[in-house]
């Protein structure tokens, strides 16, 4: 969802009928109200499947006050297709906590890289920006997005994961990387940053700002 501080959604049209899907209309709206800003539209074709791309993108601060986005898909007279994203505010500071995967996963023959797991988990459902930095000595590095997943239930709420890769030679320069969480909604002062490196072993947990 997020890129470079900024709230980046995707509305994807797909279908084998090149003339459908081109003149398949995307319509965007935020809290039940038609948007057509920051809106662009790509198209391309793969594998005798031809696809349309709508993405909206919004700073990040505009974005922690938007609590619903529907994506509509429209063509002709035919019924139009919806998608409903609410943002869930749940409120509260996560548990978050970082995993290396094992030396014997990490270091098969020809691998030269690191998989580094964070995961944060809350008794109730809400949504995250979650990025990594990389802290070198004294310097830290940009925000980076790792490859993050949906929610998914568990016996004790619902957890949310973000995994990010690196080298095994900055892994074993004892480079500290860190997940940073914020709640949806929330300010700097809510953020939640856990860091792992190789002198650290290949889990830790905590919660600081």
């Amino acid at each position: 969802m997020f890129s470079n501080n900024q709230a980046e959604l995707e509305c994807i049209v797909t279908g084998q009928d090149k003339a459908t899907v081109d003149k398949t209309e995307v319509i965007w709206y935020i809290g039940g109200t038609r948007v057509t800003d920051n809106i662009s539209e790509t198209k391309q074709s793969v594998d005798k499947q031809h696809i349309k791309t709508s993405t909206m993108t919004y700073n990040r601060t505009v974005w922690d006050t938007v609590n619903n986005v529907r994506c509509s898909a429209v063509n002709g007279d035919m019924t139009p297709v919806t998608q409903d994203l609410t943002v869930q505010r749940g409120g509260g500071r996560p548990k978050v906590t970082v995993h290396m995967l094992q030396d014997e996963v990490i270091r098969q023959p020809g691998s030269g890289e690191v998989t580094l797991v964070c995961l944060v988990s809350s008794p109730v459902q809400q949504d995250y920006y979650i990025a990594w930095t990389v802290q070198d000595g004294q310097s830290t590095g940009i925000y980076s997005d790792g490859i993050n997943f949906p929610p998914q239930k568990t016996k004790q709420g619902y957890s949310v994961t973000s995994v990010y890769t690196t080298t095994k030679e900055k892994w074993d320069s004892n480079t500290v990387f860190n997940c940073n969480v914020w709640p949806a909604g929330s300010n700097a002062s809510m953020k939640s940053q856990v860091g792992v490196s190789k002198a650290q072993g290949n889990s830790i947990e905590c919660d600081k700002k």
